[in-house]
């Protein structure tokens, strides 16, 4: 637990916490183990304040705003616990294709796999149709009452499952803004915002969705595997090789999805023809045709229809040079030339070189990459004649 942190509703520090004495320490195992045996949680621990922060300087609407939640750090304990015991067994339903929030993986993972399924599928001179989903407000539109049954199913054991269901039917929200506080609101559905266990409940829940609606569905393979999904948390992306395969495991999620009480974004979900001669695809949601597009941002990523890495290395070019254009003054300026290195390697190089591991090189592409040196120059103040 990291030092200064906002308190919850119960207004007890993180730091108080960790000078608890041995006295202190039995007291609060007393309550955990309580709360354990009993399943009802303290209200201090299921109300949570939320805060609202402007994402720009003139918002008006509340998709202006990002929201943080403050959770009694005893409640976040407890939870930690809970995800101790449970997650093990969810991890063995998950699926290799799901690459958010596990152990050992992340989004150089997903971006890796989706490059190198576009670079094999050109190699052997065939086509893949991709769909890259948008699940609208995804995270807050879980049904409990379908969580808490796929928990059971998993093998949960039935003291956890008791707990995090009363954690999510007792919650209550206040939102505090400039000019005071709300009242406390009762929550119907959704994970919760900042709290431990969400991301688990959440990859399970998308886990089973996605089981139920393409089971038996898919035609492009690799190494004799069908491969259906690659899923970063709610970012999905379903592949075939035929237009009309695709329509049907969309057509299937939908259904299925409206089960679970998910729906998809039209606006946002796009199609791409991986191929040497990339044609149009039609596929369509509820009438209304998707829009084609020839390269698109996974992860921060930019995936082309072409499977090169040319258009993702100019773009991490651009934003590392925009970036650099914004602090030059710092980066040439007296500081010292070892700090000032760190600086660039934090603040550019990270811009520059996110999911460089997956990328494959042609030799246009290292020129590329060589122009970039003059930004290590102009830090070194290396002249040019």
């Amino acid at each position: 637990m990291r030092k200064g942190k906002a308190t919850g509703d119960d207004d007890v520090p993180g730091d108080v916490l960790k000078l608890l004495g041995e006295g202190g320490l039995k007291t609060l195992t007393k309550l955990m183990n309580t709360i354990y045996e009993s399943g009802e949680w303290p209200k201090d621990f299921t109300e949570v304040t939320m805060i609202a922060l402007k994402k720009k300087t003139k918002a008006t609407k509340c998709s202006d705003h990002r929201t943080i939640s403050l959770i009694a750090h005893t409640a976040k304990i407890i939870a930690k616990i809970l995800k101790r015991r449970i997650e093990r067994k969810i991890e063995d339903v998950l699926g290799e294709d799901q690459f958010g929030f596990r152990r050992g993986k992340g989004t150089r993972d997903a971006i890796g796999m989706m490059r190198i399924i576009a670079e094999r599928t050109l190699e052997i001179d065939e086509e893949l149709c991709v769909c890259f989903i948008d699940w609208q407000k995804a995270f807050d539109r879980v049904n409990w009452t379908k969580l808490m049954q796929i928990l059971k199913e998993t093998g949960i054991d039935w003291h956890e499952r008791r707990l995090i269901s009363k954690l999510y039917m007792d919650q209550k929200v206040r939102v505090r803004l400039d000019r005071g506080e709300t009242g406390s609101v009762q929550i119907g559905r959704g994970v919760r915002q900042g709290c431990c266990l969400s991301p688990i409940l959440f990859n399970l829940y998308s886990e089973c969705l996605t089981k139920e609606a393409l089971d038996g569905l898919g035609d492009f393979k690799v190494g004799g595997q069908i491969i259906q999904t690659v899923k970063y948390a709610d970012d999905l992306v379903l592949m075939a090789k035929e237009e009309t395969v695709l329509q049907g495991m969309i057509d299937r999620l939908i259904e299925i999805g409206r089960c679970y009480g998910m729906e998809m974004n039209v606006e946002k979900t796009k199609v791409m023809k991986i191929s040497r001669q990339p044609t149009p695809v039609t596929i369509k949601i509820d009438q209304k045709q998707l829009e084609n597009v020839k390269c698109f941002k996974y992860l921060g990523s930019l995936l082309t229809d072409d499977g090169r890495c040319t258009s993702e290395i100019k773009s991490r070019i651009a934003m590392a040079k925009a970036a650099f254009s914004k602090k030059k003054n710092l980066f040439t300026s007296k500081l010292d030339l070892n700090l000032r290195k760190k600086l660039v390697k934090c603040y550019i190089w990270s811009i520059a070189l996110y999911g460089a591991e997956t990328w494959t090189l042609r030799a246009v592409d290292q020129k590329h990459l060589e122009s970039f040196e003059m930004c290590w120059r102009r830090m070194e103040k290396i002249s040019w004649t």
